[in-house]
């Protein structure tokens, strides 16, 4: 459009340029040939004569492309021009301004006084912009109409395209949730189909894995609950009796063998210390506090726990009593999530402060994870199998996880998904739930370093 708007601005100004020669020379010519029609050829005009042909001529409604003059009289500064200037632009003038045409026609024998007729394009210049300015504002509003319609028309349907990136976006956020309305416009339509299959493809694909995500984690729950049970059931008797019978053999050889008193209290104390690494093994493979207790007091368990074993890393735990009212297999994500979190920060980020946020709000439960450490690039950074289980469990959960690390600055992790629906509003008593949580503490202190 813009190219037809100077296509039209150049053929006018050579419309203009044409026009405005051709009536400079017809209106030089016929007033070359009224000169010659009043004054004939042998005449000698006296001054008088001179002023009064240079009158008659400049009256003439023809001359007012003219500027009819006397060149060489004693009174030369009384002698008329044209009074018209131009009233066109300075950038049309310029372009549309042509050679000047001058006749001389002396007035004495000597010729030092003459008649001159000079070309003025003032007034064909402002008659030519008169009607060329109408052109170009018809011109000008018929390419600002046309653009508006095809603005308007190429707009509506290309319109689609935005919903096509949207979905496109949200697609490759992993949200498969979106659908492309259908168009008239054939080619549209096409992609529109075709991206609609495929975001139902991905989203089926997506469900299908999620659903196969849970099942594992829950296959993978209920192997370790049971081989939780066979190391307690078979080991824990084995090294029970182990230690009855080492300690029974030390008592029957006391002051007797004391090689074989040695060797019995070395089998006690191994048997011991077995005891002890499968306590560990068993709260690993499935914690009995979770069991027993619940989510909140077995992560209490589990920070005091940590700051036991981490005294140069101190971990804080802020939980809210929504996170009570989960049940298998929620409140066991929970769990892991918060474990995978603490192991990562123990074999990797040189941290000295952990922070374990469980927040709920009235449709989101949110668990926020930051330590002080070393932190990695998010970007160049390849997941490892902690930051890969903790996704599966969010994922899980049917929440959304974010990660945001930089080098030097920790790592922040923050986990929403929707708060499972209470069936039963008396489900959480945090009278009852702290009373059973003293008495487990009680019952630890009182069992001391003595085996179960």
């Amino acid at each position: 459009m813009l190219v037809g708007m100077l296509l039209g601005i150049a053929f006018q100004v050579v419309e203009a340029r044409e026009r405005v020669s051709d009536e400079l020379q017809a209106a030089s010519e016929l007033a070359w040939e009224l000169v010659d029609a009043m004054m004939p050829q042998a005449t000698v005009l006296t001054p008088d004569e001179q002023q009064a042909l240079l009158a008659r001529l400049q009256r003439i409604a023809a001359v007012r492309h003219l500027d009819i003059r006397l060149s060489g009289a004693a009174d030369e500064t009384n002698t008329a021009s044209l009074p018209i200037a131009a009233s066109a632009p300075v950038w049309f003038t310029r372009l549309v301004r042509v050679s000047e045409v001058e006749r001389r026609r002396p007035l004495t024998e000597d010729g030092a006084v003459s008649i001159v007729i000079r070309s003025n394009a003032a007034a064909e210049i402002g008659e030519v912009w008169q009607e060329s300015r109408s052109f170009l504002g018809m011109l000008l509003l018929l390419l600002f109409a046309i653009n508006a319609f095809l603005y308007y028309t190429i707009g509506r349907w290309l319109a689609p395209v935005r919903q096509i990136v949207a979905s496109l976006e949200h697609a490759e956020q992993g949200d498969f949730s979106s659908q492309v309305q259908l168009v008239s416009l054939p080619e549209l339509r096409v992609i529109s189909e075709k991206l609609n299959h495929l975001i139902g493809s991905l989203r089926s694909s997506k469900a299908e894995n999620a659903r196969l995500s849970r099942l594992s984690l829950q296959i993978q729950e209920e192997e370790r609950r049971s081989l939780a049970m066979e190391l307690h059931d078979e080991m824990g008797q084995a090294l029970s009796a182990i230690k009855a019978i080492a300690w029974s053999l030390q008592q029957q050889v006391s002051g007797q063998h004391n090689s074989l008193e040695r060797g019995a209290e070395k089998i006690g104390n191994i048997a011991s210390g077995m005891s002890t690494r499968v306590r560990t093994l068993l709260s690993r493979l499935r914690p009995d506090n979770l069991d027993e207790l619940g989510l909140l007091p077995a992560l209490d368990f589990m920070v005091a726990a940590w700051n036991e074993n981490h005294p140069g890393c101190h971990c804080s735990l802020s939980s809210d009593s929504s996170f009570a009212v989960l049940r298998d297999p929620q409140r066991m994500h929970v769990y892991r999530i918060l474990q995978e979190a603490l192991t990562n920060v123990a074999r990797h980020s040189d941290a000295t402060q952990v922070h374990l946020v469980l927040q709920g709000a009235h449709d989101k439960m949110l668990i926020w994870i930051s330590d002080n450490g070393c932190g990695f690039n998010e970007h160049q950074h390849q997941p490892g199998m902690g930051l890969a289980g903790i996704r599966e469990r969010s994922q899980a959960l049917g929440g959304q996880l974010s990660l945001v690390a930089r080098p030097g600055a920790g790592v922040q992790i923050r986990i929403s998904f929707a708060k499972p629906p209470l069936a039963d509003p008396g489900i959480y008593d945090e009278a009852l739930q702290e009373k059973v949580m003293n008495e487990a503490l009680q019952e630890e202190m009182k069992k001391g370093s003595v085996d179960v």
